[in-house]
């Protein structure tokens, strides 16, 4: 077995847990029988519709027809398809932890529900959308097991096109919903990473205990 097929079947793997991961949480919210209150506009539901599409499309064409992206294929090195099976099975049991902490707060599309609780701990202690944290996580596993410029740019562009569109949207709704609870937390807060001084103050509490 080639290096190649193995990228493939890890590649495989990783999108088919994260698609039951997703379907498991989504079933769980509808179960809880929610009520929308807040709902977002259709412009970033379609933006998100053709990124979708366009990963998917890509996606199989890759693995089913390699040959039609050969042209952009980079010669990186076997270790590189290890990173990308590691940052992939890190993006996997990230995106299980935040959807533990999310609970039936969940919801795939921008809404905020009636008995919606704001979430600040777990992976959300620190960053308000590690969500998309571990999106681009993902999509970087994907540029080194496929070992194609192409699709780990576009890919990557895509994302962050519709995470432009959609996190300012989402805190909005936010303060809209929970007013200063939500605005006292996006200070304490990074958008994606936690915040530089709160790295600060962790890397001086452990220059403190172990002395000079």
């Amino acid at each position: 077995m080639t290096i190649d097929e193995v990228s493939k079947i890890v590649l495989i793997t990783l999108f088919s847990a994260f698609s039951v991961i997703r379907i498991m949480y989504y079933v769980k919210t509808r179960r809880a029988g929610y009520r929308t209150v807040i709902e977002e506009r259709r412009r970033y539901s379609i933006w998100l519709s053709i990124f979708i599409c366009y990963e998917v499309f890509t996606f199989f064409l890759f693995i089913w027809f390699p040959q039609m992206l050969a042209w952009a294929s980079l010669p990186l090195p076997a270790w590189s398809r290890l990173l990308g099976s590691l940052l992939g099975l890190v993006a996997l049991l990230w995106f299980v932890w935040i959807h533990r902490s999310l609970g039936s707060s969940h919801s795939a599309s921008l809404r905020i529900k009636d008995r919606q609780v704001l979430v600040t701990d777990g992976p959300y202690s620190r960053i308000r959308h590690p969500m998309y944290s571990a999106f681009y996580l993902l999509h970087a596993a994907v540029f080194f097991l496929t070992a194609n410029w192409f699709m780990g740019v576009t890919w990557l562009a895509g994302l962050s096109l519709v995470i432009l569109l959609r996190v300012r949207r989402e805190e909005e709704m936010l303060l809209e919903r929970f007013g200063e609870e939500y605005g006292s937390y996006m200070q304490r807060t990074g958008r994606f990473i936690p915040p530089m001084r709160s790295l600060s103050l962790r890397a001086g509490r452990t220059r403190s205990e172990t002395g000079p």
